[in-house]
């Protein structure tokens, strides 16, 4: 290995070093809260998103019925009106 390879792993442990020693403990306490608050938050987010879901579901069932409702009208009248001609 080189010198200028062994300087540079040399140089990144030292940073891995210092950046580990310069992060502050977080207590087990703090660790639950926030895993708490990720959960809720998660869950909010969810809720939120069957929601919407249900509503689109909706909104596309009822304008589908009503697509076939009209074409079912207009098909009705279509066929009365050729069976009127033809009599």
């Amino acid at each position: 290995m080189t010198i200028e390879k062994k300087s540079l792993i040399s140089t990144l442990n030292t940073t891995k070093k210092a950046i580990v020693a310069s992060t502050p403990a977080v207590s087990t306490s703090e660790a639950r809260s926030s895993a708490r608050a990720n959960t809720r938050a998660a869950r909010a987010n969810t809720r939120a998103n069957t929601r919407a879901a249900r509503a689109n579901t909706r909104a596309n069932t009822r304008a589908a019925r009503a697509n076939t409702r009209a074409n079912t009208r207009a098909n009705t009248r279509a066929n009365t009106r050729a069976n009127v001609n033809v009599q």
